[in-house]
């Protein structure tokens, strides 16, 4: 596949701080750094190369490499992100050499329209969406869902700004953006099942339980992850985590390792599972929930060829990575993810 190649002058920013900004992004997300010293640094992801230069003049720029337009936005989006965390104001000036495209919906979302709804009895809503699936695979599972605000009769979608970023909708047309798991894709129909777990109150399970085919809404994405495991996995998931986990039993048939379940109530108990001979399915107490950390660090001494699969809450996730990286843990041997954040004080 052909390489997408852009590139930009960074005005008024000091090459050090945005160095600094790449590098502590790549630690943050165990990415690897292809290059670095005083004339730049360069980094690479899933979705392509970044890399930040500095002439003799101390003049910056910035060069994006990768294999499709969706990762070229998600890599410009993420530029921006640390340039305001680093150079406040200066992403403004930005201007891309493959042009802007200013107006236009970001290459790296889709609007797609609500087809079905369904109760499966277990906790969760499936909602099935129609549009173009094409950018999903085994490799890309995962997407953020665009809800409008609710009774809003005209939606605000993103669009790319003047610097090539993603321009979110905000105040009353601000989009809740709620990340989900494909559950099911086909590309033959165009169709794509998501089971989103029931919170009380929460915004997505509203928009789901009154959602009516026809309904627009926008895909971001996919990225953060896929289904692939090498295993033998052990594995680590509370209910906000089951869809995951039943793409991973039905696109490894020959997984083997076992999978812990930590539902947050008795319902979700009955998510059904893809059999899997290979795999052996733990279901804990609901009481159990908050220990899964503690449980996947355990279990982090049963061997160095375990395949870690960990995804619930973000405080416990991020001491599930702080502890697999303290252990010299292999990062490809290692997926944790925070699926939803416990806002409650310590």
């Amino acid at each position: 596949m052909p390489e997408l190649k852009t590139s930009t002058p960074i005005d008024s920013a000091a090459f050090a701080p945005l160095r600094q900004a790449a590098l502590e992004q790549a630690q943050s997300f165990d990415l690897p750094v292809l290059h670095d010293d005083a004339s730049g640094v360069s980094v690479q992801s899933v979705y392509g190369r970044m890399t930040l230069r500095v002439d003799r003049r101390g003049a910056c720029a910035a060069e994006i490499i990768a294999e499709r337009a969706d990762f070229l936005q998600t890599l410009k989006d993420s530029l921006v992100g640390q340039l305001d965390a680093a150079c406040p104001g200066a992403a403004r000036a930005l201007r891309w050499s493959d042009g802007a495209g200013e107006g236009a919906l970001p290459a790296n979302a889709r609007l797609m329209t609500v087809h079905d709804v369904s109760d499966l009895g277990c906790g969760f809503l499936r909602v099935t969406l129609s549009g173009d699936v094409s950018r999903f695979s085994e490799d890309s599972i995962h997407f953020r869902l665009g809800l409008p605000p609710s009774g809003a009769h005209r939606p605000v979608w993103p669009q790319v700004g003047a610097n090539g970023a993603t321009v979110w909708p905000k105040g009353e047309q601000a989009l809740h953006l709620p990340v989900y798991t494909a559950r099911k894709v086909s590309k033959d129909t165009g169709l794509l099942e998501i089971d989103i777990f029931k919170h009380e109150g929460g915004r997505a399970t509203e928009w789901a339980s009154s959602a009516g085919p026809g309904e627009e809404v926008v895909a971001v994405g996919p990225g953060g992850g896929g289904s692939t495991v090498t295993g033998p996995i052990d594995g680590y998931a509370d209910d906000t985590a089951f869809p995951a986990v039943a793409r991973i039993l039905e696109d490894n048939p020959d997984l083997s390792g076992k999978i812990r379940l930590y539902p947050s109530g008795p319902e979700s108990r009955d998510y059904a599972f893809p059999a899997h001979p290979g795999v052996a399915m733990e279901m804990h107490a609901p009481s159990r929930r908050e220990a899964m950390a503690e449980d996947a660090c355990a279990g982090m001494e049963a061997g160095d060829d375990m395949f870690l699969w960990f995804a619930g809450e973000r405080r416990q996730a991020d001491s599930v990575r702080k502890a697999w990286k303290q252990r010299g843990g292999d990062t490809g041997r290692a997926y944790v993810a925070a699926y939803w954040q416990d806002n409650r004080p310590l």
